[in-house]
This record gives C-alpha cells, structure tokens and sequence, in this order.
C-alpha cells in the first residue's frame, strides 16, 4: 500500500474571492435606476438592522433617514443613509467582511449589495455604534476594494445618538455623469418607493424620510402606503423545474401618474423589485380605469415566491426564471385581476359589444360567425384587448369555415339517399339563411357607396367643387392593380358589373410600372381581358376609363388636354405602341392580339362637352344622357356619360335589393 505525503496545503483557510475580479465581470448599464442601486442596497441593510432591533416594533420605533446633497453635480453628489438599527455588532461586522456570506444568505441577501456601490461611486464610508456585550462598539472606516487595506479606520464617534448606521456614498465615477446631471428629486422619490413596493405591501415599515441638502424631510412611506387601496392577495401554483412552488401576489389600485401610468406585474425577491414592470394594459385591455368619483387609477400586483430568492442574480437586478414562466405568472394575474375589478372590465366588454354591433349592422354576414351566440356571449368569450377589426376578423374566419363544414355535410348527406331529401331541406334552411345575411351585406355597402360618390362630386367645406380624384379612389385605389388590390377593395360594378370581373385591372400606371415619364399617356382606369371573348378562341379585349371633374365646362375639341375623347383615343394608341404594361408584381401584360377596344369617360355633360362630342359625331338616340360612337380607324367603342347618370343607373341595377331590404 502506498504511503502519500499528506499535502499540508489543504490546512490553510481558503482564500475569500476576489471581489475586484467579480466586479470586473458584473455588467450593469448606465440608467438611473442602476446609479440609485447602491442607495437601495443600504436602504435595505438599514431596514434589516431597524427591525433586527425593534421587531415588531419597527413600524413606531424604527428610522430610516435618508439625505441627499448637490443631487445634479456629479463631483459633489453624495447620499447618506442613516439608520437607529442595531448597527455593526460583532457577527453584523463579521459578516460585511465576508463576501456572499451565510449570515445574508439566511435573510434572503446575497451579501454582495456592498460591493456593487463600487460599479457606481468612488468613495464609501461607514459609521457604526452597536452594543457589545460588555461595552459599545464604534465604528467609523472607509471602505474600498480597490485598495490593499479595504478597510482604512478613523477616529471620531458617529453624528447620530443611540445605536445605528450611516452609510456614506460619495464622488460618482465618471461614466454615471449624464445620469447624475438628469436627476430629479421626484425621480429619487418615485424610484426608491417603487423599488420597496413589495416590502410596502407585506410588512409594516419603518419610518423612511428622505431630504434633499437642506430641504424638508419627505416621509416615503406614509407617502406611498397612502397612495395604495383596496388590497387584494392570494396564491398562485406555478411548476419550477418540475416542482410546484407557491407565489404570492398583492394587488392595490394606484392612482394613475407619471410613475404608475399602466396596470403592471412587479416581480420581487429579498424585498425589493426586480427588473422592470410589466405592463399587463394589452392583456386588461385598457391602460387605466376610471373610479365612481371620475378619478384615473391603475392596479399594480406585486409577486413573490421563494422560487424568485433561490433565483435572484448577485446584482439584484435580473431572475433566472424561464420567460414562459414569466408569461405563464402575468396571464394569471390578469385573471385574477378581470375577476377583481368586474365592475371596469364590464364596462370594457360594454364598450367592445356596442362596436361590433355597429359592426355588425354594416356587414351583417359577420353574424353567421358567432353560430348562435349573442353578442354579448360571443365578446365575453374573447380578450379584453380585441378591437373591432380582431372580432370581425375572427368572425370571418368562423363563417367561412361554417360555409366549408355546410359543403361537407351536403357531401356526405348526397351518399345516404334515404335520408338525403331531409338533409338536404335542412342544410338549404342553413344555406338562405347565408344567402340573406350575403344580401343585407351586399345591399348596405353598395348603398353606401352610391351615397358616398354623390357627395363627392359635389361642393367641398370651401365651396369649391371636387376633383375627380375623390371619384376615382372610392371607384378604384389610384397608383394601383388588381395583383395587390382584392376584389372587395374596389366598387367597379358602379360603372359596369363585367368591369369589376376583368382579369388584369390598372388604375394610374404607366406601362413600365415606374414613375411616370414626360409623354406618358396614363389612365386614370384600364381593363385586359385575354381569356375565351364571345365563344372565340382568339383575340383580346381593352377597356379604359377616364374621369373628369364634376361639373366641368371648359372643353374644347381637338387637343387631348380639353376633349376627352382625343385623350382616350391617343391614350390606348400610346398603350398598343408600347405593346403592353407591366404589373405591380413584375409579370408583363402583352397587347399585340387585342381585338376590342372600349372606352369609358364619366365627365357630366355640360355645354362645352356637348359641343366636343358634336364635333365628335358622337349619338345619344338611346338614352339622351348617354353618348356613343364606334370609331372604325381605331375600332374602339366610347361610352361618354355625367357622374348623375352614373350614380342613377348604379341605383337602378340595386332598385330591386334596396326596394325588398330598405323600403326604398
């Protein structure tokens, strides 16, 4: 067997860590709530020495004072944080020499708060006077890790009377001056109360105060307790790591303000928040409520666990928690908030029943998505958060996959011959239900439209009469085509019904689909169709539109700048010379087999057009409104008649639906 030299090394202690290195290696962003850090790390040690002191007590015997000079000059900033606690006794200064020590471990600290004052300021002093257990311990050293005794003494007994501590931070480093020069008071006020809500909500308090140079002494904790109403609390179960741990949530409503302006989740561990609020306002489906008395507010849940503690970074600002974690914790505050707060979230759900049902009534074919719900069920059924056009969406997906499951059913019923003629019966009663539904939507939005377009073409606010534009883009978007724009999009049937069904659409495009160019003969509409025409085989069609502004009287003929009808002829001669265009998705649309060439113009009828379409030989024996020629040189057909005769005809071809739905 052999006989090892035993490695007389493994006697000496082992070496504490080496705390500069750490801070090397702790990332922590210049923002002004990282520069407050290390002033909320003391605030908290001087809370833990209060209530080690006073106990039960520590909401009418304990001090926490905390005083701040030359607040925006970053030379000069210094904070001191007093405490009547039990200051640095034998094992509490054992401790502070201990990194990530047991004895902070023990009250859910990481005993590294004291080090991170070096990420952000220069200079550190401590003064203590504890009770020993023969005599009084003082204490009065500069603390810096930067230097080979980290502890330096000096003389002098402590400013303040009776037992405590004072921490002195001073002489910030340099990257933090932009911060420092942005301060606020109220910012210092508002982010110290906000970091210690959780220890506000679960326990009683000492008295905090908080005095800027030589200012009045601001008592935080009255000021935010008083702030906070109508408490609720409770236990949520969420799964860590295959465990089911516990966590806590404290919900209050909160005056809504610059600092509180959303309802928010806040996460704590070792009493103080972590991380960022997050804000629940999508998942409510409001950013703020609004009280009996008129007043803004918000609620504010505060979650803890002892799952975040065994989580919490050394820096205090970050848990090592899964996101869907997070996620899975937020959506069930919210929950638990909807069932809190019935009374807002009623008006909320009243709010988005009364849109969808104006909803509704402009596009009653929506309705079969609800399959049989009121809507009232329906908008119950769905989050706070949706507006309008999420339920009309959805609504639409419903429809259409109730029309699919109707087909389905016709389908398979047709196999079972037997039971086929009830089925059939039953489904037609399903399918007329639809076909109304499709109706009452189809009348309502045509009606609408014929409405809007003859207030187009009159007067604007100004008196002044409206360019055609208006016209053009409720009939089709201009700069556009039919690659990016649906059927649904555009209102074509006002002029023709076979129009809206045309193949390839462009409206304000020249041929090469880029910027128009000088001699560039662009229309405002133009139609191609290369399929089967009339039975033939071969041969293509071509239709344009051009409008003109309502009521305009200054034609005259022969220049395509004031006769349209030169203008609609030169146009589609320009087109067939370029052999075709190009569309919006880069497929090119050839025009060397068209065969038929028609032309729209929608301009009214005034004197000076008459006399252009005299000249024109143009004919209005079938309708006097209407005027029409066939020009053999070209072979193109021109359709020439006034937006009243447009809008007049439109109703006509809808009499029947407005009659049967509206009484009309």
């Amino acid at each position: 067997m052999l006989d090892l030299d035993r490695d007389t090394e493994t006697d000496d202690p082992l070496w504490k860590p080496d705390m500069t290195a750490v801070l090397e290696r702790t990332n922590l962003p210049t923002t002004a709530n990282n520069f407050l850090l290390p002033i909320y790390e003391a605030i908290l040690n001087a809370i833990d020495g209060v209530e080690a002191r006073h106990g039960t007590n520590i909401g009418s015997a304990g001090k926490v004072c905390i005083h701040i000079s030359n607040l925006n000059s970053p030379n000069e900033f210094e904070a001191e944080i007093m405490d009547n606690g039990i200051g640095l006794d034998a094992d509490n200064f054992r401790s502070f020499r201990t990194p990530f020590s047991g004895h902070k471990m023990r009250r859910n600290g990481r005993g590294f708060g004291r080090f991170i004052a070096f990420k952000v300021f220069q200079d550190v002093r401590y003064r203590s006077r504890a009770e020993g257990k023969d005599n009084t311990l003082v204490k009065n050293f500069r603390f810096d890790i930067y230097n080979q005794n980290e502890i330096r003494y000096h003389d002098g007994e402590p400013e303040f009377p009776g037992t405590g501590l004072l921490v002195s931070l001073s002489r910030p480093v340099d990257i933090w001056e932009d911060e420092v020069t942005a301060l606020t008071a109220q910012t210092v006020l508002e982010s110290i109360g906000s970091h210690f809500l959780g220890y506000f909500f679960s326990r009683a308090p000492p008295r905090i105060t908080v005095r800027f140079d030589d200012g009045d002494e601001i008592d935080l904790a009255t000021e935010f307790k008083d702030r906070f109403s109508s408490t609720t609390e409770g236990e949520l179960l969420i799964e860590f790591d295959g465990e089911m741990c516990a966590v806590n949530f404290r919900m209050a409503r909160v005056p809504k303000s610059r600092q509180f302006n959303y309802h928010a989740v806040m996460f704590t561990a070792a009493d103080r928040v972590i991380g960022r609020p997050r804000d629940i306002s999508t998942l409510v489906g409001a950013d703020h409520f609004i009280d009996d008395e008129g007043a803004k507010y918000v609620v504010i849940a505060v979650v803890s666990s002892q799952a975040f503690e065994t989580r919490l970074n050394h820096e205090r600002t970050n848990l090592a928690v899964p996101s869907s974690k997070i996620e899975d914790i937020i959506r069930a505050i919210s929950e638990k908030l909807d069932q809190s707060e019935t009374d807002q979230l009623g008006k909320i759900k009243s709010r988005q029943e009364k849109a969808l049902t104006l909803a509704i009534q402009d596009s009653p074919i929506i309705r079969l998505g609800l399959r049989g719900k009121s809507i009232n069920e329906y908008v119950r059924s769905r989050p706070n958060s949706w507006k309008v056009e999420q339920f009309v969406g959805d609504l639409a997906q419903h429809r259409y996959r109730r029309a699919r499951d109707l087909r389905k059913s016709l389908a398979a019923a047709s196999v079972d011959r037997p039971s086929y003629e009830n089925a059939v019966k039953d489904l037609s009663s399903e399918i007329d239900s639809a076909k109304k539904e499709a109706l009452a939507e189809y009348i309502v939005h045509r009606k609408k439209i014929i409405d809007l377009i003859d207030v187009a073409r009159g007067f604007d606010d100004a008196g002044k009469l409206t360019p055609e534009d208006g016209v053009h883009e409720l009939i089709f978007k201009r700069f556009a085509d039919n690659t990016e724009t649906d059927f649904f999009e555009h209102n074509l049937w006002l002029i023709d019904d076979a129009l809206a069904f045309m193949p390839y659409i462009s409206s304000d495009r020249p041929p090469d689909a880029k910027s128009r160019k000088k001699g560039d003969k662009v229309t405002d509409l133009l139609f191609y169709d290369d399929s089967m025409y009339l039975g033939e085989e071969a041969g293509t069609a071509l239709a344009i539109v051009e409008f003109k502004r309502p009521n305009r009287d200054d034609y005259v003929f022969g220049k395509a700048k004031t006769d349209p009808i030169t203008q609609v002829i030169e146009t589609i001669e320009k087109a067939m010379e370029k052999s075709g265009m190009q569309r919006a998705d880069g497929k090119f649309v050839s025009f060397d087999t068209v065969s038929r060439r028609t032309a729209f113009v929608i301009a009214d009828i005034t004197p000076s057009l008459k006399k252009v379409l005299r000249r024109q030989d143009f004919k209005n024996l079938a309708d006097p409104r209407i005027y029409t020629r066939y020009r053999d040189a070209e072979e193109i057909f021109i359709q020439a008649m006034g937006y009243e005769t447009l809008i007049e005809l439109a109703k006509k071809r809808n009499q029947a639906f407005f009659s049967v739905l509206m009484g009309e």
